[in-house]
């Protein structure tokens, strides 16, 4: 499913600001490993995920999966991640079908899963041809002379079909998760160090704090505003000695606007302090629909936007100096931008990364019908008795 993995929720920006900013004067440096043997989930990944397991026999040598070279094992990561996707993407059709059917029954287990209907059944009732004639119709004039008017509307309707369908399947699932007990296989474990580049990888709250959330992204996603509200609730609700951040700069491309903003942000956190750059992320985050319109070559754009929040952070100007200077040596001998370059590539192996997406525990989170928040708070609470 090529939308895999969305978010949803909602806070107050200076409630944010003031947990960062405490979390900033609280944090410690990252000593250890804060993934391993944390494994217990409700129900495993279908992907094998043990690092100790015999990969492959030469003569008399034999090779565990952790034995093998980093690359090597970063490419079996990447195709059981793969694979989790595309089993997670069954499963869920399966169980939104179910829940059609089962929703009004009392006991699911008197719900025959062997017949219930297939989805398109249920799509095509929600798109009629009443709809795809107003659109054929209101687009008319942007087809080729002569074209075939049925294959065209067949054409309109299985793209609206694709588009309810995620939709409804989203829908649904928010449903299931609201008000259902209901759960899906845990991704692979991803160990930590794979993540990881020091100190270009900002993390706050108790090293050895029991849960950690990582969150890659960059400042102009959509949902960006959503993610950081839905942080300051959790750590409100948890506190830093149960919960662990940490954020990974990233954009899809090595140098556009986007990539602006987060060299000045990690210029902030190299330069002045990390306290400064925790509020430098939070303000930028809470104004992502503001980001999010500007255009990927307008770095001119970007660097407005950025000196904005630098003054509004009311920095002395030693200090904003510091952080303009780095950040304007926008190229790719900039030794702030190169760091920010090689964090990207250590964690290229995962599949399909967006922005945002969190790893909770090591394990991507699917927010496919849940609120960052949500997600994160029912494992807790399964967790914390």
């Amino acid at each position: 499913m090529k939308k895999s993995n969305l978010i949803v929720s909602g806070i107050v920006v200076t409630l944010v600001v003031s947990y960062f900013i405490y979390l900033g004067v609280q944090e410690a440096k990252v000593e250890e490993n804060v993934f391993l043997n944390r494994t217990n989930v409700e129900i495993e990944s279908l992907a094998s995920e043990e690092d100790d397991v015999k990969a492959l026999r030469y003569k008399s040598r034999v090779f565990s999966v952790k034995d093998l070279p980093l690359d090597i094992q970063k490419r079996i990561k990447n195709q059981q991640l793969t694979s989790h996707i595309q089993l997670i993407t069954t499963l869920k059709d399966f169980m939104v079908r179910f829940h059609v059917k089962a929703k009004d029954a009392r006991d699911p287990f008197s719900v025959d899963a062997t017949d219930i209907p297939p989805l398109i059944s249920i799509i095509d009732k929600r798109v009629g041809d009443e709809k795809v004639e107003s659109i054929y119709q209101k687009n008319l004039h942007k087809f080729y002379k002569g074209h075939d008017p049925q294959t065209m509307k067949a054409e309109i309707k299985a793209q609206l079909l694709a588009q309810d369908a995620y939709d409804y399947i989203v829908n649904q699932l928010g449903e299931i998760f609201l008000t259902t007990d209901s759960a899906l296989p845990a991704g692979p474990l991803i160990p930590e160090e794979w993540l990881f580049n020091g100190d270009y990888t900002p993390s706050y709250g108790n090293p050895k704090a029991a849960h950690h959330l990582i969150w890659i992204g960059f400042y102009g996603c959509l949902e960006c505003q959503n993610f950081t509200n839905d942080l300051g609730l959790l750590v409100q609700k948890y506190g830093i000695d149960n919960l662990r951040v940490t954020f990974i700069p990233w954009t899809k491309d090595d140098l556009n606007a986007f990539t602006y903003i987060n060299l000045t942000g990690m210029c902030l956190y190299q330069k002045v302090g990390k306290r400064e750059f925790w509020n430098f992320h939070t303000i930028a985050m809470n104004h992502s629909p503001k980001v999010a319109k500007i255009k990927l070559n307008d770095v001119k754009a970007a660097k407005d936007f950025s000196n904005e929040i630098l003054r509004s952070m009311e920095l002395n100007e030693k200090k904003r100096q510091l952080a303009l200077n780095c950040s304007k040596e926008f190229h790719g001998e900039n030794p702030v931008l190169i760091e920010m370059t090689k964090t990207k590539k250590k964690i290229a192996f995962i599949p399909n990364i967006y922005s945002p997406m969190a790893i909770f525990n090591g394990r991507i989170m699917d927010l496919e019908g849940r609120s960052l928040f949500n997600a994160v708070d029912a494992k807790m609470k399964d967790i914390i008795k």
